[in-house]
């Protein structure tokens, strides 16, 4: 999994390398979900077409950065967890006098990010690099702003505590945190459920998923003040809906005629989406917020 010392934090909770392994194999099927590699649940927008994936995609990516409040043109933005860089570069698009950082534990997604950004004009403003998101090495206060999207979930613990504390040592005084993500929100996991959220986890390489109460807690704790917390499941669902169809065009397209092996991983990538509205709101505990708050 983490290729530098500094990801040890996250082993003791996953299996070595199971995370990489993971990524590495199953990465390259995000292309049948996004073939810009937005590697996220999209957000909808009334008239929008729900038929129509990508947009929505991206509407996620500009939801988060209007929640970040960037008034300087020239702001410096870390993503922690960047995947392949997709919201990046969607942020570059309309930031062109950004700097903008990326970290991700994986180096098949460094390397395949880097190449993705070559294809955009403002790649210049855009650096990846491998790191943890718990411990990483940049200055302290040398950001204005840090989103995840769909990558907090991977920081250990239900209140994430070692992400909002590094995220709120490098953050200025006045700098945006922003996190899109699943949570687990009021109530208890109870009978087979307890079984489908762990078999979730597994197939997802997660250790837990944030409590969203815990989580917000914690970043009042941990420095924070104007936390607004959004459950937006109701914005989600409309690209969650599109998981059967892209499921069934893989199986045929990869699964049955496709030149690449079928691993373990790449099979839970393909179960993982088939469980979650088995947990997800309003069944289960499992929602999606937009959680988002300014450090003091």
């Amino acid at each position: 999994m983490p290729t530098t010392l500094a990801a040890a934090s996250i082993a003791q909770a996953i299996p070595a390398n199971s995370f990489q392994r993971y990524y590495e194999e199953a990465g390259p099927d995000y292309a049948a979900w996004s073939p810009h590699f937005n590697m996220h649940f999209g957000f909808f927008r009334w008239r929008m077409n729900p038929f129509n994936r990508e947009p929505m995609l991206e509407q996620m990516n500009l939801e988060v950065l209007r929640r970040l409040q960037l008034a300087d043109n020239q702001p410096r933005v870390l993503d922690m967890g960047c995947g392949l860089g997709a919201t990046l570069r969607s942020f570059a698009r309309r930031l062109p006098s950004a700097d903008l950082r990326g970290i991700t534990l994986v180096p098949w997604q460094l390397e395949q990010g880097r190449r993705l950004n070559q294809s955009c004009p403002q790649a210049s403003s855009i650096k990846l690099a491998l790191g943890n998101y718990e411990q990483t090495d940049f200055a302290s206060a040398s950001f204005d702003a840090i989103c995840a999207i769909e990558s907090s979930c991977y920081s250990s613990g239900a209140n994430k505590s070692r992400l909002i504390s590094d995220a709120q040592r490098l953050l200025r005084p006045s700098g945006r945190l922003v996190i899109a993500d699943g949570f687990l929100g009021p109530g208890k996991l109870r009978g087979p459920q307890q079984s489908l959220y762990r078999k979730l986890w597994d197939c997802w390489v997660i250790e837990n998923l944030g409590d969203v109460h815990a989580f917000t807690h914690e970043l009042q704790r941990g420095g924070f003040r104007d936390i607004a917390v959004e459950q937006i499941q109701s914005r989600v669902t409309p690209s969650v809906l599109h998981v059967p169809w892209v499921t069934l065009k893989f199986l045929l397209t990869s699964v049955a005629f496709g030149p690449r092996k079928m691993t373990h991983s790449r099979w839970n990538n393909l179960l993982a989406p088939i469980l979650l509205p088995l947990v997800g709101y309003p069944i289960g505990r499992l929602a999606y917020y937009i959680v988002s708050a300014t450090r003091i």
